[in-house]
């Protein structure tokens, strides 16, 4: 098997491995509380009020870390993400998390983090080590490709371990009638892991994991999608419809905003014809581009990071779409060089972004925005 398919298929088992943390932690009310802590004052996005950091992100990215480093060792560096892997306890103890080599030792280390509660700490271990296969993921396994090549040298790794903390905490949902998206609550929170060349800063492999998809007999199931995209080569397990000529007329247009974005936006969408929808989580609204459940997804200000948008972004190249820079285009409307590019350096995604399925589409939203 060649290499990007060994890779992809860790990062499904991985993201897979995440989902089922998240889903523990959530599932468990007293775990949950115990496992809230907030964020320093330098840590927290500035636009919210009130931020949070828990130990379900910090064991989620270290478990990712830890898991595709044990197939690809050179690749264990080259991950980022949102979160430091300290924590600290009640007794003002700071506390490096990381995956040890047993079960045992990391429910020790756990243990420290939760006041000696080693009843939860062994719990969560559990899940850290809990050997997780293909088949566990729900997807069509069927059609992940054993022939994509890949140079992992070139690789880096953007991981979000829990977007959307806010409503990871909350869990306040709320449906919109007519369109039937998820504007809040645990649906919209995702497991993000997304793959660039260095060479070229562009997201060739993307998963984004649902670990709240939907509720079957009071537990919480999953979905999980995946794309590559790498010299024309492109994978996706989203199907779509390659006729491209019935391309819709603006008010049928569904374009996803903040609900944080600027009034201005949201009135000139709806005087040019289009349809916004206010919904939380900037990974759960670029699936949502990608899935086609909206049209696109909009939004003018620096509040995403490339942990949120480069898995996402990865799955929405290999359908033919893409995310670009909001202020990048309004400035160079004509420009074919908008997309957003990733590093080692840079984590924000200053200039906004909008992200989009068809061309067509991004057109005619630009053409209404910016002319």
């Amino acid at each position: 098997m060649k290499n990007g398919s060994r890779l992809l298929r860790s990062l499904l088992k991985v993201s897979e491995k995440a989902a089922n943390i998240a889903r523990a932690c959530r599932q468990n009310e007293s775990l949950f509380e115990l496992l809230i802590q907030e964020k320093t004052s330098h840590e927290k996005n500035p636009r919210f009020f009130q931020d949070f950091k828990t130990l379900a992100d910090v064991l989620i990215q270290e478990t990712i870390r830890h898991d595709i480093g044990i197939e690809f060792p050179e690749l264990a560096k080259m991950i980022k993400g949102e979160e430091n892997n300290t924590f600290s306890n009640t007794l003002g103890e700071t506390i490096t998390v990381e995956v040890c080599s047993t079960l045992a030792e990391t429910t020790e280390l756990l243990a420290k983090v939760l006041d000696n509660d080693d009843k939860t700490a062994h719990l969560l271990s559990t899940e850290v080590h809990r050997d997780v296969i293909l088949t566990d993921v729900p997807i069509n396994i069927v059609d992940v490709p054993t022939d994509f090549e890949i140079s992992i040298d070139d690789l880096s790794i953007w991981v979000d371990p829990i977007d959307n903390t806010a409503d990871y905490i909350n869990g306040n949902e709320s449906i919109d009638e007519e369109s039937g998206m998820h504007l809040t609550g645990l649906h919209c929170v995702t497991v993000l892991i997304g793959a660039y060349l260095q060479s070229t800063g562009l997201p060739v492999m993307g998963v984004v994991n649902q670990p709240f998809y939907e509720k079957r007999d009071l537990l919480w199931k999953g979905s999980c999608y995946w794309g590559l995209f790498d010299n024309g080569i492109k994978y996706c397990s989203i199907k779509t419809n390659d006729d491209n000529d019935d391309i819709k007329e603006n008010s049928k247009c569904k374009i996803l905003l903040s609900r944080f974005e600027n009034h201005e936006i949201k009135a000139k969408l709806i005087e040019k014809g289009f349809t916004p929808i206010e919904a939380a989580g900037a990974g759960y609204k670029i699936l949502s581009v990608a899935t086609g459940q909206v049209d696109a997804y909009i939004l003018s200000r620096g509040s995403t990071y490339r942990w949120d948008t480069c898995g996402p972004q990865a799955i929405l190249r290999s359908l033919g779409g893409g995310i670009i820079d909001f202020q990048n285009c309004k400035e160079n409307f004509n420009s074919m060089d908008l997309e957003i590019i990733y590093s080692n350096s840079e984590i924000g995604n200053k200039g906004g972004l909008i992200a989009y399925r068809d061309s067509k589409t991004l057109s005619n939203l630009c053409s209404a925005l910016f002319q």
